[in-house]
């Protein structure tokens, strides 16, 4: 709607939609592909294949070894690109957002990333995968190799990583501290702006 909603105003604006591997699974993924790209609608959809939907293993619920092969179901590019490496995830997203600027229509991506902890607070992954694996993948971290590649290339200093880090942390006790103090919602709250069916 985003997308579509751009082109008839005539602005260059490119909606990018995240999900993840099992929501390529899903109906409303397919439905979108398929009139974004009849419509050459300038979406970038980013599918961030974290391996796992909930606790089902990828290559256990996709008829594809990536996400990105169905793509040609819809006549759009399919790109896969290492979800950890930030510097390649930008450029892959600079290229699509081109792409719908353009009018060439929506792009799919497949960020090839993880999840360190459970789907949800009371999932512990450690029933459905190992303590290596979740390792591999940490020791490949995102802001790990950020942080290596701006210091190696001289990009940024140590005391400008650590000034970031110190700020961010300032945001977070801030935001802490102002949920924290907040007065809980009234039970009247409890239905807004939720959809509910009543039969």
């Amino acid at each position: 709607g985003a997308a579509l909603s751009a082109r008839m105003r005539g602005t260059d604006q490119v909606s990018v939609c995240f999900f993840g591997d099992g929501a390529s699974n899903q109906g409303t993924f397919h439905e979108s592909a398929n009139l974004a790209s009849i419509w050459k609608l300038p979406v970038l959809f980013v599918c961030e294949n974290n391996l796992y939907a909930e606790s089902t293993p990828a290559d256990y619920s996709l008829s594809v070894r990536d996400v990105a092969d169905r793509a040609a179901g819809y006549s759009m590019p399919g790109v896969i690109v290492d979800g950890q490496d930030i510097f390649a995830v930008y450029e892959v997203a600079r290229a699509a957002v081109a792409r719908g600027r353009a009018g060439q229509g929506p792009t799919l991506t497949e960020a090839k990333t993880y999840r360190y902890g459970g789907h949800f607070l009371a999932d512990d992954p450690h029933r459905y995968r190992s303590v290596e694996e979740e390792e591999h993948y940490k020791a490949r971290d995102c802001i790990k190799q950020f942080r290596e590649h701006v210091l190696a290339a001289e990009l940024l200093r140590t005391s400008d990583l650590e000034a970031i880090d110190g700020e961010c942390l300032a945001q977070l006790d801030e935001a802490v501290t102002f949920a924290e103090a907040s007065p809980q919602p009234e039970l009247s709250e409890l239905l807004t702006d939720v959809y509910v069916k009543y039969p």
